[in-house]
């Protein structure tokens, strides 16, 4: 059974690009040090062209963020969330 891959392209802070992907049900990786987000976007095509070959689609994780997200601003929301709900 093919499984649901998912990416994001988070803008790093120091000025480059990673895209972190999850296999489900529980396989994240992460490839960091693209120079820019064509150079991530230009990974991930070749990712998807690999997965399509094994019947896996690779989607989105965040399609209402369909941009790069920047990762300071992503980490200090899961920080403030968390100190909430704790």
């Amino acid at each position: 059974m093919a499984r649901r891959v998912t990416y994001q392209i988070f803008d790093m802070p120091d000025g480059r690009f990673s895209v972190t992907v999850t296999i489900e049900p529980n396989k994240t990786m992460v490839r960091t040090g693209f120079a820019t987000q064509n150079d991530a976007s230009d990974w991930v095509d070749g990712l998807r062209d690999i997965m399509a070959a094994l019947g896996a689609p690779v989607s989105l994780a965040n399609p209402e963020y369909p941009e790069s997200l920047p990762l300071n601003e992503v980490l200090a929301f899961i920080r403030k969330v968390s100190t909430e709900t704790d």
